[in-house]
C-alpha cells in the first residue's frame, strides 16, 4: 500500500517538533474562535470576542417558545459592567476580530449589530447627533472592516426604535 510512498521516520518526527518549536505552525489556527450564538448560551457564557447582545437575550426556539439567556453572572452589581452590542461602535469589535483573524485561517463570525436609530455620540461621521442608520453608515463599517483584514461580515442585525431586532434578511438597508 505504502509502495514509492515515503514514510516518516523516528528522526523525521524529532526534526518537525524541532523546526515547530523554533519557527511554531502557519496553520495552526485553522478553525473559528467558539464558542459563537447559540453554543455560547448553552456554556452560560459569552459568544467569545463579540460582547453581549443585551443583558438579558430574548430567543424564540421553534419548539419550545422563547427562552431568555442572562449574561453570565449578570446580578445588580455587575449590571454597570454590561453593554450591549447595540449600543457601542462597531470599529471596535471590527479591531478585536482583526486582531484573532491574523491567527485563524477561515473567516471568523462577525456580526455587526446596530440601532435603526444610531445613538449620538458613537460614530464621529455622525457629527455628534442622533441620526438614522444609513446604507452609508454600514458601508463605512464594511469598508473599515475590509481595511482591517476582515474576511467576512457574517450578519448585520438592526435593533429597530419599537424595539425588534431585526436580521438581514428583513432589513431593507441591509439587503442593498
Amino acid at each position: 500500500m505504502f509502495t514509492n510512498i515515503p514514510v516518516p521516520t523516528k528522526e523525521d518526527w524529532q526534526v518537525l517538533k524541532e523546526a515547530v518549536m523554533q519557527d511554531g505552525l502557519y496553520h495552526q489556527n485553522r478553525m473559528a474562535v467558539a464558542p459563537n450564538g447559540s453554543i455560547s448560551y448553552i456554556n452560560d457564557t459569552t459568544a467569545s470576542l463579540h460582547p453581549i447582545i443585551n443583558r438579558i437575550e430574548e430567543r424564540q426556539e421553534s419548539k419550545i417558545g422563547k427562552i431568555y439567556y442572562p449574561a453570565p453572572y449578570l446580578s445588580n452589581d455587575t449590571m454597570p459592567y454590561y453593554k450591549s452590542a447595540y449600543d457601542m461602535d462597531m470599529r471596535k469589535v471590527i479591531d478585536i476580530y482583526a486582531a484573532a483573524q491574523e491567527h485563524v485561517d477561515q473567516g471568523m463570525s462577525l456580526t455587526l449589530f446596530m440601532r435603526s436609530t444610531i445613538p449620538a455620540g458613537i460614530y464621529d461621521w455622525k457629527n455628534g447627533r442622533t441620526d438614522k442608520m444609513t446604507t452609508r453608515d454600514l458601508n463605512i463599517l464594511r469598508n473599515y472592516a475590509h481595511k482591517k483584514g476582515i474576511k467576512s461580515i457574517y450578519y448585520i442585525r438592526t435593533f429597530t426604535d419599537d424595539q425588534q431586532e431585526v436580521g438581514s434578511n428583513e432589513c431593507e438597508s441591509c439587503v442593498i
